[in-house]
């Protein structure tokens, strides 16, 4: 297990390869192709959602999708931060394991399945804001910006209101740049050991096949009124490696359902499910 010290020095040693820029990691699409597919145009009209689809073929180096002008567009990530949370939880010591099981903080939630002591792995795999509420004040303010800078996640501004900073701060990411953030998680490629980084990857797995593996999380902004639903994630097939990213408008929450079949339906006619 690595300890928080290594991490810190892993952690300073990238910041500083990098520059503390995006210039190193971001996808500019102004250099990367974007092709805009009138099949995924279609399914997003015919559904009557406001929204955006990118996939970034990492092979490739080559964007593709609909509605480049929202991709490039920030919203908050809201629940899809939790794949960063994790993985910064974990490597600054704010809890030891996916399954070491954390108290309850105590409070009344939005969702009663939240209010009792949880692993973490549980409470990714539901979203639990009260979990990760808890784990950023553990984790607290300094330590959180100096991972978000290096991960050089969205727009990396963070203020040091911790609850819940990924649903109502200043933290923005567009559709772009979560196939960029992916796309180094992938790869091994951001600044943690493999053996999180493989921990952390094995948590979204949602379905797999003959030579393929579909892994993805969602979120959902304001949650349950009206907001910016996401889902956002990774193919691999036959492999190759694709990432992902859907956002869109939810009016009412049985828009919510959308966020998974639109996408997974944009999958299929980019012809890779």
């Amino acid at each position: 297990m690595w300890s928080p010290s290594q991490m810190m020095k892993t952690l300073f040693a990238v910041m500083m390869w990098f520059g503390f820029t995006a210039s190193a990691a971001e996808i500019d699409t102004s250099s990367v192709d974007w092709r805009e597919s009138a099949d995924v145009a279609a399914l997003f009209q015919q559904a009557g959602v406001d929204g955006t689809f990118v996939l970034f073929d990492l092979q490739e180096q080559s964007l593709e999708g609909f509605n480049l002008r929202r991709a490039n567009q920030r919203y908050t990530p809201s629940g899809t931060f939790n794949i960063a949370h994790t993985l910064i939880g974990l490597s600054t010591g704010a809890v030891s394991s996916l399954d070491e099981v954390v108290p309850y903080p105590g409070g009344d939630q939005r969702q009663d399945a939240w209010e009792r002591d949880m692993s973490l792995r549980e409470a990714f795999l539901i979203a639990n804001d009260a979990f990760y509420q808890a784990l950023a004040r553990e984790i607290g303010p300094s330590q959180m910006q100096q991972h978000i800078s290096a991960l050089i996640y969205g727009n990396r501004e963070f203020e040091s209101t911790l609850d819940p900073f990924w649903e109502e701060g200043i933290l923005h990411i567009s559709a772009v740049e979560q196939v960029r953030f992916l796309s180094l998680l992938v790869r091994d490629a951001l600044p943690y050991p493999r053996e999180l980084l493989s921990t952390v990857r094995e948590l979204m797995l949602l379905e797999s096949g003959d030579n393929w593996q579909l892994y993805g999380d969602t979120g959902w902004e304001n949650a349950p009124e009206a907001g910016v639903g996401w889902w956002i994630g990774w193919l691999q097939k036959d492999g190759r490696w694709y990432t992902f990213a859907l956002n869109m408008d939810i009016e009412e929450p049985a828009d919510a359902n959308e966020r998974l079949s639109l996408g997974k339906a944009s999958l299929q006619a980019l012809g890779l499910l």
